[in-house]
């Protein structure tokens, strides 16, 4: 599927907006503060053990402390090890770790001791001696191809795993990214020794640079920015990391705005809304709480032309496409349940979930779909690791106390 990724200073600050086919599936913010983002990898120092819930509370500096499981300790011993927590971490203990999950509401930041350098086309992987092929690659002769050459990369006690940039590359390629990664973990534990908690040690590269790391240039079409620094930024990165990507730069120059120009405006407003109309007059309604995601599908003015059912699995498969596209648009994450117009035939059902299956697969974000249940509950759960549109750019109501959210 071919897609473009759009650029834009607006009051100072870069958004992204990803299209695909011509429809915006995905937009991003540049966050402007000093926390510690996901992907950061930061010294911190346990402020509280929770024997009861085989946790910890850590200080990283920021306004909260954030959460660490027993679980996410294995860098700290043995990775299968039972001993409890409290037999391992003490009050006042620094730890280094990586934020994996950014706080929201009343939801703490949740980090681990499994750190992860990610690379356009390997993720360094320290303490652990294990390599490992995306699975995102499917074919068997390029996995393998890939595999031996992670085998002969320098380890220094650290695994390699080959993102899907990885297909084609050759040995010198990969040889040169790994040692710019190795570099970046000798930076990190220099730092490491030489700092006290708590310290961010490793930031996650600003939007502009994370997002082309991340992007494969197969059906690529065009990045446009508009402004003449982030395209020049972009340009020198390129030229040295996908030379192909570099030729599809492209300066947006136009008396009106390249958001307000591509409609992108028009999709952030919307994605602010809980209410999502479909072309068929059917609508969603997208509800999210600290708890999980709610979405409901109506059919509202669509009364179709055939019969009941007909109408029904209809209406059901166009939501399952413009759900899949919003939990990507809006950055929804964690628990999601989809309230679907009840289907009678058992067809009509897998039908549904094989289209919302299929629609998912574009998606990067790791995703797992439980099914529908009897009740005619779609289930799933979607990777979140970063506060989504909404959060961004509204803020809780004063007057109604949180009910409601308004813009910053």
């Amino acid at each position: 599927m071919s897609y473009e990724l759009l650029f834009s200073r607006i009051e100072g600050r870069l958004w992204m907006a990803r299209r695909e086919d011509g429809s915006v599936v995905e937009l991003r913010a540049e966050q402007d503060d000093d926390e510690a983002h996901s992907g950061c990898i930061v010294k911190g120092r346990v402020s509280n053990v929770l024997r009861g819930i085989q946790s910890a509370f850590l200080d990283i500096g920021g306004d909260r402390s954030v959460f660490l499981h027993a679980s996410d300790l294995s860098a700290v011993g043995d990775p299968k090890s039972t001993v409890p927590i409290q037999d391992r971490l003490r009050e006042g203990n620094e730890v280094v770790v990586q934020v994996v999950r950014e706080g929201r509401g009343g939801k703490r930041a949740r980090v681990t001791c499994n750190l992860t350098i990610p690379g356009r086309m390997l993720v360094l992987v320290p303490n652990i001696t294990r390599n490992a092929v995306s699975r995102r690659i499917p074919d068997y002769d390029e996995r393998a191809r890939i595999q031996g050459i992670l085998e002969d990369l320098p380890d220094e006690e650290c695994g390699w795993i080959a993102r899907t940039a990885a297909v084609g590359a050759d040995a010198q390629r990969l040889g040169l990214e790994a040692e710019r990664l190795l570099g970046a973990w000798r930076d990190l534990r220099k730092r490491a020794a030489e700092l006290s908690a708590p310290s961010v040690l490793l930031r996650e590269p600003d939007l502009l640079t994370e997002v082309l790391r991340d992007s494969s240039s197969d059906s690529l079409e065009a990045i446009v920015l508009d402004d003449v620094d982030d395209r020049q930024r972009a340009l020198d990165l390129l030229r040295i990391v996908d030379p192909v990507a570099a030729s599809k730069l492209r300066l947006h120059t136009g008396e009106v705005g390249l958001f307000e120009a591509t409609g992108v405006n028009a999709e952030i407003d919307k994605a602010l809304r809980p209410r999502v109309w479909l072309k068929s007059g059917g609508y969603l309604v997208i509800e999210e709480t600290e708890a999980l995601v709610s979405i409901d599908v109506n059919t509202g003015k669509f009364l179709g032309k055939g019969d009941f059912e007909q109408t029904v699995l209809r209406t059901n498969c166009e939501a399952a496409r413009e759900i899949a596209r919003q939990l990507r648009l809006r950055g929804l994450g964690g628990i999601i349940v989809i309230d679907l117009i009840d289907m009678r035939g058992r067809d009509d059902r897998e039908q549904v979930l094989s289209l919302f299956e299929e629609q998912l697969r574009k998606d990067a974000a790791r995703t797992r779909v439980v099914g529908i249940s009897d009740l005619g509950l779609l289930q799933l759960t979607r990777k979140w690791s970063r506060p989504g549109i909404a959060h961004q750019l509204t803020r809780p109501c004063d007057s109604c106390h949180g009910q409601g959210r308004v813009r910053r």
